[in-house]
Protein backbone atom coordinates (compact mmCIF):
# COMPACT_ATOMS: atom_id res chain seq x y z
CA UNK A 1 0.00 0.00 0.00
CA UNK A 2 1.63 3.70 -1.05
CA UNK A 3 2.28 5.74 2.48
CA UNK A 4 1.05 8.88 2.87
CA UNK A 5 3.16 11.23 4.47
CA UNK A 6 2.76 14.61 5.74
CA UNK A 7 4.87 17.64 6.61
CA UNK A 8 5.01 18.79 10.01
CA UNK A 9 1.68 21.42 11.29
CA UNK A 10 1.48 23.57 14.11
CA UNK A 11 -2.13 24.25 15.03
CA UNK A 12 -3.57 26.31 17.67
CA UNK A 13 -4.59 24.96 20.98
CA UNK A 14 -8.25 24.96 19.83
CA UNK A 15 -8.00 22.70 17.02
CA UNK A 16 -5.72 20.25 17.86
CA UNK A 17 -6.73 19.65 21.78
CA UNK A 18 -9.06 17.09 22.49
CA UNK A 19 -12.23 17.56 22.67
CA UNK A 20 -13.60 18.60 26.44
CA UNK A 21 -16.58 16.30 27.98
CA UNK A 22 -18.19 18.41 30.34
CA UNK A 23 -21.12 20.69 29.44
CA UNK A 24 -23.53 22.76 31.77
CA UNK A 25 -26.35 20.54 30.11
CA UNK A 26 -24.46 17.31 31.18
CA UNK A 27 -24.77 18.24 35.20
CA UNK A 28 -28.60 17.81 34.53
CA UNK A 29 -29.84 15.53 31.94
CA UNK A 30 -30.39 12.02 32.99
CA UNK A 31 -30.57 10.66 29.22
CA UNK A 32 -28.50 8.06 28.38
CA UNK A 33 -28.10 6.40 24.91
CA UNK A 34 -26.56 2.55 24.83
CA UNK A 35 -26.22 1.85 21.11
CA UNK A 36 -25.96 -1.98 20.77
CA UNK A 37 -27.47 -4.75 22.75
CA UNK A 38 -24.86 -7.72 22.33
CA UNK A 39 -22.38 -8.40 25.51
CA UNK A 40 -20.83 -5.33 26.19
CA UNK A 41 -24.30 -3.08 25.60
CA UNK A 42 -26.63 -5.06 28.12
CA UNK A 43 -23.55 -5.00 30.43
CA UNK A 44 -23.74 -1.46 30.07
CA UNK A 45 -27.45 -1.55 30.58
CA UNK A 46 -27.35 -3.52 33.47
CA UNK A 47 -24.76 -1.41 35.00
CA UNK A 48 -26.09 2.30 34.54
CA UNK A 49 -29.63 0.88 35.21
CA UNK A 50 -28.31 -0.06 39.00
CA UNK A 51 -25.97 2.86 39.45
CA UNK A 52 -27.99 6.04 37.82
CA UNK A 53 -31.79 4.32 38.55
CA UNK A 54 -33.30 7.66 37.82
CA UNK A 55 -31.59 8.11 34.52
CA UNK A 56 -33.65 7.54 31.18
CA UNK A 57 -32.40 4.82 29.10
CA UNK A 58 -32.08 4.08 25.52
CA UNK A 59 -30.81 0.87 23.76
CA UNK A 60 -30.64 0.87 20.10
CA UNK A 61 -29.88 -2.01 18.16
CA UNK A 62 -31.61 -3.20 14.64
CA UNK A 63 -31.74 -7.00 16.02
CA UNK A 64 -35.27 -7.56 18.14
CA UNK A 65 -34.20 -7.94 21.80
CA UNK A 66 -36.14 -9.72 24.38
CA UNK A 67 -34.67 -9.78 27.35
CA UNK A 68 -33.85 -6.14 28.92
CA UNK A 69 -33.33 -5.36 32.35
CA UNK A 70 -35.78 -2.62 34.08
CA UNK A 71 -37.47 0.11 32.59
CA UNK A 72 -34.88 0.46 29.42
CA UNK A 73 -36.73 1.95 25.92
CA UNK A 74 -35.74 -0.10 23.34
CA UNK A 75 -35.56 0.77 19.42
CA UNK A 76 -35.16 -1.49 16.76
CA UNK A 77 -32.98 0.22 14.25
CA UNK A 78 -29.78 1.11 12.77
CA UNK A 79 -27.30 2.53 14.92
CA UNK A 80 -26.17 5.43 12.90
CA UNK A 81 -29.35 6.21 11.75
CA UNK A 82 -31.27 6.52 14.97
CA UNK A 83 -27.84 8.39 16.16
CA UNK A 84 -28.15 11.27 13.11
CA UNK A 85 -32.35 11.81 13.52
CA UNK A 86 -31.44 12.49 17.49
CA UNK A 87 -28.47 14.69 18.23
CA UNK A 88 -29.42 17.84 18.22
CA UNK A 89 -28.97 21.49 20.09
CA UNK A 90 -31.44 19.69 23.23
CA UNK A 91 -29.48 16.59 23.42
CA UNK A 92 -25.53 18.04 24.42
CA UNK A 93 -25.73 16.45 27.66
CA UNK A 94 -26.97 13.43 26.93
CA UNK A 95 -24.67 10.40 27.94
CA UNK A 96 -23.72 7.67 24.55
CA UNK A 97 -22.69 4.32 24.94
CA UNK A 98 -21.41 2.97 21.92
CA UNK A 99 -20.77 -0.96 22.31
CA UNK A 100 -20.96 -1.83 18.22
CA UNK A 101 -18.44 -2.81 15.87
CA UNK A 102 -17.76 0.36 14.16
CA UNK A 103 -16.30 3.96 15.13
CA UNK A 104 -19.81 5.36 15.97
CA UNK A 105 -18.31 8.65 16.61
CA UNK A 106 -16.57 8.88 12.95
CA UNK A 107 -19.75 7.42 11.37
CA UNK A 108 -21.66 9.76 12.46
CA UNK A 109 -19.44 12.69 11.83
CA UNK A 110 -19.09 11.18 7.97
CA UNK A 111 -22.48 11.07 7.61
CA UNK A 112 -23.04 14.12 9.23
CA UNK A 113 -20.53 16.18 6.33
CA UNK A 114 -22.08 15.15 3.59
CA UNK A 115 -25.40 15.74 4.59
CA UNK A 116 -24.03 19.22 4.73
CA UNK A 117 -22.76 18.77 1.42
CA UNK A 118 -18.75 18.15 2.26
CA UNK A 119 -16.97 15.69 0.55
CA UNK A 120 -15.04 13.18 2.29
CA UNK A 121 -11.33 11.11 1.58
CA UNK A 122 -10.27 8.52 3.51
CA UNK A 123 -6.78 8.83 4.29
CA UNK A 124 -4.72 5.76 5.27
CA UNK A 125 -3.09 5.71 8.22
CA UNK A 126 1.03 5.99 7.76
CA UNK A 127 3.26 3.22 8.81
CA UNK A 128 5.72 5.51 10.67
CA UNK A 129 2.71 6.82 13.06
CA UNK A 130 1.62 2.87 13.58
CA UNK A 131 4.94 2.51 14.40
CA UNK A 132 4.33 4.90 17.40
CA UNK A 133 1.33 3.69 18.81
CA UNK A 134 0.64 0.47 21.20
CA UNK A 135 -0.51 -2.52 19.61
CA UNK A 136 -2.17 -1.29 16.34
CA UNK A 137 -4.32 -3.31 14.63
CA UNK A 138 -5.21 -2.09 11.20
CA UNK A 139 -8.98 -2.41 10.39
CA UNK A 140 -9.22 -0.27 6.93
CA UNK A 141 -6.63 1.59 5.39
CA UNK A 142 -7.83 4.61 7.39
CA UNK A 143 -8.61 2.80 10.25
CA UNK A 144 -6.79 1.47 13.04
CA UNK A 145 -7.74 0.04 16.72
CA UNK A 146 -4.83 1.20 19.09
CA UNK A 147 -4.58 -0.62 23.03
CA UNK A 148 -1.89 -0.53 25.65
CA UNK A 149 -3.57 -3.43 26.61
CA UNK A 150 -2.06 -7.12 24.75
CA UNK A 151 -4.22 -8.96 27.14
CA UNK A 152 -8.45 -9.45 27.99
CA UNK A 153 -9.34 -6.62 30.59
CA UNK A 154 -12.17 -7.10 33.33
CA UNK A 155 -15.20 -6.61 32.42
CA UNK A 156 -15.73 -4.30 35.51
CA UNK A 157 -12.64 -2.53 35.32
CA UNK A 158 -12.39 1.21 37.58
CA UNK A 159 -9.90 2.66 34.88
CA UNK A 160 -7.70 4.08 37.96
CA UNK A 161 -5.43 6.51 37.13
CA UNK A 162 -2.31 5.52 38.34
CA UNK A 163 -2.26 2.00 38.20
CA UNK A 164 -3.72 -1.12 36.00
CA UNK A 165 -6.78 -2.64 37.27
CA UNK A 166 -5.18 -6.02 35.92
CA UNK A 167 -1.70 -5.98 35.92
CA UNK A 168 -1.51 -3.62 38.93
CA UNK A 169 2.01 -2.50 36.94
CA UNK A 170 1.84 1.49 36.54
CA UNK A 171 -0.12 3.13 33.44
CA UNK A 172 1.27 4.76 30.48
CA UNK A 173 0.33 7.92 29.60
CA UNK A 174 -3.42 7.91 28.29
CA UNK A 175 -4.37 7.13 25.63
CA UNK A 176 -6.15 10.16 24.13
CA UNK A 177 -3.21 12.05 25.10
CA UNK A 178 -0.58 10.04 23.15
CA UNK A 179 -3.01 9.68 20.18
CA UNK A 180 -2.99 13.89 20.28
CA UNK A 181 0.57 14.32 20.55
CA UNK A 182 2.30 11.40 18.44
CA UNK A 183 -0.17 12.06 15.29
CA UNK A 184 0.79 15.85 15.08
CA UNK A 185 3.25 15.86 12.65
CA UNK A 186 0.56 14.08 9.98
CA UNK A 187 -2.97 15.05 11.04
CA UNK A 188 -4.71 17.71 12.92
CA UNK A 189 -5.88 15.21 15.98
CA UNK A 190 -9.81 15.82 16.85
CA UNK A 191 -9.57 13.05 20.24
CA UNK A 192 -12.77 12.52 21.46
CA UNK A 193 -11.84 11.53 25.33
CA UNK A 194 -13.96 8.59 26.63
CA UNK A 195 -15.28 8.73 30.34
CA UNK A 196 -16.31 6.30 32.36
CA UNK A 197 -19.53 6.05 33.13
CA UNK A 198 -20.28 3.29 34.91
CA UNK A 199 -17.64 0.35 36.03
CA UNK A 200 -16.18 -1.25 32.63
CA UNK A 201 -18.91 1.32 30.61
CA UNK A 202 -16.87 4.47 28.74
CA UNK A 203 -18.76 6.95 26.73
CA UNK A 204 -19.23 10.56 25.84
CA UNK A 205 -21.27 13.43 25.67
CA UNK A 206 -23.61 14.05 22.60
CA UNK A 207 -22.65 17.70 22.88
CA UNK A 208 -19.06 16.45 22.43
CA UNK A 209 -19.71 14.98 18.14
CA UNK A 210 -20.94 18.43 18.02
CA UNK A 211 -18.02 19.96 19.35
CA UNK A 212 -15.39 17.97 16.82
CA UNK A 213 -18.19 18.30 13.44
CA UNK A 214 -18.06 22.28 14.44
CA UNK A 215 -14.16 22.12 14.89
CA UNK A 216 -13.69 19.79 11.90
CA UNK A 217 -16.24 21.74 9.40
CA UNK A 218 -13.70 25.10 9.92
CA UNK A 219 -10.31 22.79 8.86
CA UNK A 220 -11.40 21.49 5.73
CA UNK A 221 -8.47 20.25 3.27
CA UNK A 222 -6.21 19.39 6.45
CA UNK A 223 -6.02 15.87 6.76
CA UNK A 224 -7.44 15.40 10.43
CA UNK A 225 -7.20 12.11 12.87
CA UNK A 226 -10.35 11.57 14.37
CA UNK A 227 -10.24 9.10 17.42
CA UNK A 228 -12.54 8.29 20.12
CA UNK A 229 -10.09 6.81 23.48
CA UNK A 230 -9.89 6.18 26.68
CA UNK A 231 -6.94 5.69 28.54
CA UNK A 232 -6.22 2.45 27.60
CA UNK A 233 -8.13 1.88 24.02
CA UNK A 234 -8.70 3.45 20.97
CA UNK A 235 -9.73 3.77 17.67
CA UNK A 236 -9.03 6.60 14.78
CA UNK A 237 -10.16 7.52 11.01
CA UNK A 238 -7.87 9.15 8.97
CA UNK A 239 -9.56 11.71 6.32
CA UNK A 240 -9.88 15.73 4.52
CA UNK A 241 -13.17 17.45 4.09
CA UNK A 242 -13.89 19.30 1.24
CA UNK A 243 -16.33 21.67 0.85
CA UNK A 244 -18.59 21.04 -1.85
CA UNK A 245 -18.40 22.96 -5.32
Amino acid sequence: MPQINYPNRKTDDMNSAQMSNRTPESDVDNRIWIFGGGKFGSQAANTLITKTPEAHITLVDKKRLTALPGDINFVRCDALDWLIEHVATDTAGVKIIPAVPIHLAARWLCRKFLLDGFRITPLEIPVELLMRLPNPFQLAENCVAVSHADFLCPPDCTAPDRVCTHTGLPRPEPLYELLHHRSRSYFTPLILTSLQFGRGVGGYYAGDLQKIYKTATSLATRPLLIGTACKCHGVIDGLVLEPAV
